[in-house]
């Protein structure tokens, strides 16, 4: 996706993650990076993987170059996912109260709700489920 065109986007969805969130828009985009399936499985899962996006805070989001998120909403809400993430990292607001498991299990479960909000607020009858991860910070 052209620079132009991407940062109109990110601006747009910035502005739809302000109005389902407490979040406001970011000083700093992050740097977003459409690339082939296997460069993400690669990078981030060191094989095989169903994962379509990531976010890195020191690299930016990785998303599968095949989602059309200009024409589906449902595939521009993964971009949100991520987006929700770059603001989480940039925010601060989850500092060092809580351990990493639980920061990423806040997290995580926050992003799913804010991309289910944005669908719904497009209209979009798909779902994300909440992952349920609170025993895995246990023990």
């Amino acid at each position: 996706m052209d620079a132009a065109p991407l940062s109109s986007l990110l601006t747009e969805l910035f502005t739809a993650i302000q109005l389902v969130s407490g979040y406001g828009i970011p000083e700093r985009m992050p740097e977003v990076h459409f690339v082939p399936q296997q460069i993400i499985q690669e990078k981030f899962c060191n094989g095989p993987c169903r994962i379509r996006a990531v976010y890195q805070p020191e690299m930016g989001v990785y998303i599968d170059e095949r989602l059309d998120v200009v024409h589906n909403t449902f595939e521009r809400s993964i971009l949100v996912h991520e987006l929700v993430h770059h603001l989480q990292a940039t925010s601060g607001m989850f500092g060092a109260s809580v351990s990493e498991c639980e920061r990423a299990t806040h997290d995580e479960r926050e992003a799913y709700e804010i991309q289910n909000r944005y669908l719904s607020s497009m209209k979009d009858e798909h779902r994300m489920p909440l992952p349920r991860f609170a025993r895995a910070c246990s023990g």
